[in-house]
């Protein structure tokens, strides 16, 4: 039997006689010899005159071999029959008889037929072809195939499989995210990888039942797109859609411009915050170059006017990266009824008030490499009117978010030192405008900031380790009753010096720092509660001394066997450890702090004398042995000095599973490619790894942690900074907890505690809390739980404040719903709650519903309500949703949405799948 590579290792062939041998080769061309002039003295010639060196062919010939049960030999053709495979280059050609004539390299298949291979994964199934080996040209009749598919088989046979072929019970993954299959009564290949369809059909679909099809007289398959015209659209199996002329790409990395699929829904609102009414949108996709592309659209509310959207992508080398997305509105507004007034009789006077909720938001990010070192990096947003956002977006999260952060930074890194330039400014509204009410709001810039920074260097030939942070800011903060003039600057430097000791389990950080600060303006001093800021043109200079100590004591650990009638939950065995933490920390100083004007966190130094201590506790488990898989060997693994039978052979995780995406920025504000075109659905079948791969011992898995930690202060009133009866924020109170609790001297922290249990890999609860003991009280508790169990999941979060601050309150009419005043509270107080429950998989065949809810324990409403429901064929899919948002007077809301998607051609309808509950 010949092999392949004969002719590609210069291995003369012969012919043989027919019927002599299963299988021949053609004979390559003979090689030129290297002393083709016979003779010393035309060598010697032939230095003196150019030697004439033959071009290459512009393609070389490929060497062809085959494999047949019979073949016979007539002049130059040859006839294979029974089980006949042919190989040349990167295709492999079957058939039950195929005919070769050596001299024009055409083949005539019959029976069977079937080619595999090529430069786009071809796998094409017919009744009989003819085909040209040379120019890879060809005609196939009765055809089946697909292009730009690979085909995964559950095994690692070498068994050849054609995508869409009927092969028994077992189904086919693809690797590929956009297959392209075809049929057709003939095919005519005229090039690598072109192709002409007639009468047939194309779908992304698995054959033979594909759940749509696109049906016409002629495709053309060219240049990695597929067109036709006055073809027809056919969802299983009903006519649909007429179009006179539709392209779609077959290369998956192939982009192509165009119209989007339009979108459509329905708004309804209460009579106090304006109906949408009937949403059509429309948008263009333009492939700029093979770096950016670029989406446009604009959006009809039937109720409210006209809305223009667009996205703007770029992917650079690298990590480099830029995304820029806009959205606006221009507002027919709506009439609201509202309270002006009342009558001497105390009468509500109720006017009504035009509303214009017009607005535009703009959002970019980008990130560029200068050199290895240095990089820039921005992340911006323009927002012209909260209303706008919190009326018209379809976030909750992004909807009730008041604050707006942008950034732009140029930072060079090297042999652990870091050099930053920042511009970043700081938005946040704190009472929200609304009706004939003015909003409040908070502005703070950097403008810029000049920051160094280093990690820990070691002294050489001591143990001490230093390190160095500065920096120099130009700052401005801007509030309803306070300005700050023009730019302050600030100054700040802090050199620290440590010393890491270790003895027997026992470590130490002992560190000091000095720390020196100037402000080219300060504050008029001193001040008492809900004093309105007043602003000196005098400088004013910070200084302290800062002492830590930083003490872990060993670890205590304990391992316990567990009783055989709990190890259902804790496993086989259970390791208990308790970590004790201390930490002593002193500053002083800083005598002026009631001087500094504040901008951000490096202004909240404060003096204090400080104890912390906390436990950190952890419980391990490891899980039994789970069984054998049905029909797995028992394979023998070394345990020490003993040999046992490794039973550790869990079905592993589907190879492709999706990564979870990211798609909003850390303000909830979705980033641009959340308007670009819909990644489509994948519901086709997916293929699981080999389930008798051993994957080792079974893993200690964390059961439960929970840590406590409280501080006591030594200096109650931190050197004359604590106002009373107000909300007090340092620097030192702000490390150990989010929440504040200082409203007047105080020797003791509240107790803080992180408690989560994982008592599977289905089930999470988290319980997180800040206990005051002075005030017994909880100042916040939040609660989290989630669980899946298969198809099954849900989810559910309480979370409470109590806790010293400023908070502003709406009052609303009853009758008219709309806001009369604000209240403003010294404490901000609320409870709500979320939850989620569901059944499914979205990318997965089959039924998927979910619902969730936000509730407002404290004013006992529903803030939003959100039903999906959905059901994924083969390869298209349709979902359903109502969403409620009851914002108040800002927007009270019920909306219809829905999404049909056609896997690897995209979706229509209203609801983006980055906005999907499950």
């Amino acid at each position: 039997m010949g092999h392949i590579n004969l002719h590609a290792q210069a291995v003369p062939t012969q012919i043989l006689p027919p019927d002599t041998t299963q299988t021949s080769a053609l004979p390559s061309a003979p090689t030129p010899s290297s002393d083709a002039l016979g003779s010393t003295e035309a060598s010697t010639a032939s230095q003196d005159i150019p030697r004439a060196t033959p071009l290459p062919p512009a393609k070389a010939p490929l060497p062809i071999s085959w494999d047949s049960d019979t073949q016979r030999l007539d002049e130059s053709i040859y006839t294979l029959e029974g089980h006949v495979v042919v190989v040349f280059g990167d295709h492999t050609l079957y058939a039950d008889k195929i005919t070769l004539d050596t001299d024009t390299n055409e083949l005539t298949l019959e029976g069977h037929v079937k080619i595999v291979g090529g430069e786009n994964d071809e796998h094409i199934e017919a009744s009989h072809a003819t085909y040209n080996v040379k120019d890879g040209t060809g005609r196939f009749y009765d055809v089946s195939g697909s292009i730009q598919v690979r085909a995964v088989a559950a095994d690692k046979a070498t068994t050849t499989t054609v995508v869409g072929a009927s092969n028994g019970p077992q189904r086919q993954a693809y690797t590929n995210t956009n297959p392209f299959l075809f049929r057709g009564r003939m095919v005519v290949k005229t090039g690598p990888t072109d192709y002409v369809v007639y009468d047939g059909s194309v779908t992304s679909c698995l054959l033979p039942h594909p759940d749509w099809q696109l049906y016409s007289g002629k495709f053309t398959l060219d240049n990695g797109k597929a067109h036709a015209a006055n073809s027809t659209f056919r969802l299983l199996g009903v006519p649909v859609l007429f179009l006179p002329y539709v392209s779609h790409p077959t290369d998956p990395n192939e982009r192509q411009s165009g119209l989007l699929i339009p979108v459509f829904g329905y708004s309804s609102a209460s009579n106090d915050t304006g109906s949408k009414g009937l949403t059509i949108g429309e948008q263009g996709y333009f492939v700029v170059n093979r770096s950016v592309d670029l989406t446009v659209g604009i959006i009809y509310y039937s109720l409210r006017g006209f809305s223009e959207n667009g996205t703007i992508r770029y992917k650079g080398p690298g990590d480099d990266f830029f995304t820029g997305h806009f959205t606006s509105l221009q507002d027919r507004g709506f009439e609201q009824a509202t309270q002006t007034g009342t009558t001497p009789a105390g009468v509500p006077i109720i006017s009504n008030v035009h509303i214009n909720q017009s607005g535009t938001d703009i959002t970019t990010a980008f990130r560029y490499r200068f050199t290895p070192f240095t990089r820039g990096v921005g992340d911006v947003e323009y927002l012209s009117s909260y209303i706008y956002r919190a009326a018209f977006t379809e976030n909750f999260n992004q909807a009730v978010s008041s604050d707006i952060t942008s950034v732009l930074y140029l930072a060079h890194q090297k042999d652990g030192l870091s050099t930053d330039v920042r511009f970043d400014r700081y938005e946040g509204e704190k009472v929200i405008p609304v009706a004939n009410h003015a909003g409040e709001e908070v502005k703070i810039f950097h403008a810029p900031s000049i920051d160094f920074s280093g990690i820990d260097h070691r002294i050489a030939g001591t143990p001490l380790i230093y390190n160095v942070d500065a920096s120099a800011a130009g700052l401005k903060r801007i509030q309803p009753n306070f300005v700050s003039s023009g730019i302050t600057e600030r100054l700040d430097l802090r050199p620290e010096l440590s010393l890491p000791l270790a003895f027997k389990g026992w470590h130490t950080m002992s560190s000091i720092a000095v720390r020196e600060s100037f402000y080219s303006r300060s504050r008029k001093a001193p001040y008492g509660n809900g004093a309105t800021p007043v602003e000196l043109s005098n400088p004013v200079n910070r200084a302290d001394l800062e002492i830590n100590v930083d003490i872990r004591p060993p670890a205590i650990e304990r391992t316990f066997k567990t009783p055989e009638n709990l190890q259902w939950l804790f496993g086989t065995q259970v390791r208990h450890t308790i970590e004790p933490e201390i930490a002593y920390r002193n500053v002083h100083g800083v005598d002026n702090f009631l001087s500094i004007l504040r901008f951000d966190d490096a202004d909240l130094v404060s003096d204090t004398d400080e104890l912390k201590y906390g436990v950190l506790q952890h419980l391990y488990f490891r899980p039994r042995k789970p069984k054998p898989h049905p029909g797995c060997p028992v394979v023998p693994v070394k345990t020490g000095n003993k040999i046992e039978p490794s039973l550790d052979l869990t079905p592993q995780p589907y190879l492709d599973e999706e990564e979870p995406h990211a798609t909003t920025d850390a303000n909830g504000i979705p980033t641009a490619d959340t308007s670009a075109p819909d990644q489509p659905t994948r519901t086709h079948v997916r293929h699981a790894a080999d389930p008798c791969a051993p994957t080792g011992p079974a893993p200690q898995q964390e059961w439960f942690s929970w840590e406590l930690a409280q501080k006591t202060f030594f200096a109650q009133n931190f050197g004359g900074a604590v106002i009373d009866s107000r909300r007090n924020i340092f620097s030192t109170t702000l490390d150990f907890s989010g929440i504040a609790f200082l409203t007047q001297p105080r020797a003791i922290a509240p107790v803080i505690s992180r408690m989560r249990f994982r008592t599977s890999s289905h089930a999470d609860v988290e319980w997180d809390f800040d206990y005051d003991p002075g005030a017994k009280k909880f100042n916040s508790s939040n609660t989290f739980f989630d669980i899946h169990e298969g198809s099954w999941f849900g989810g559910f979060s309480w979370a409470h404040l109590s806790a010293p601050g400023r908070s502003l309150t709406a009052n609303i009419s009853s009758v008219t719903n709309t806001v009369t005043g604000v209240t403003s509270s010294a404490t901000s107080n609320f409870s709500q709650m979320r939850l989620l429950i569901g059944y499914g998989r979205p990318s997965r065949p089959g039924l998927s519903i979910a619902g969730g809810s936000g509730i407002d324990l404290k004013n006992k409403d529903s803030q939003y309500t959100t039903i999906q429901g959905g059901y994924n064929w083969n390869c298209c899919g349709l979902s359903v949703e109502y969403r409620q948002y009851n914002l108040g007077p800002i927007r009270d809301e019920g909306a219809y949405r829905f999404n049909f998607t056609l896997a690897n051609i995209g979706s229509a309808g209203n609801l983006r799948r980055a906005e999907a509950l499950f």
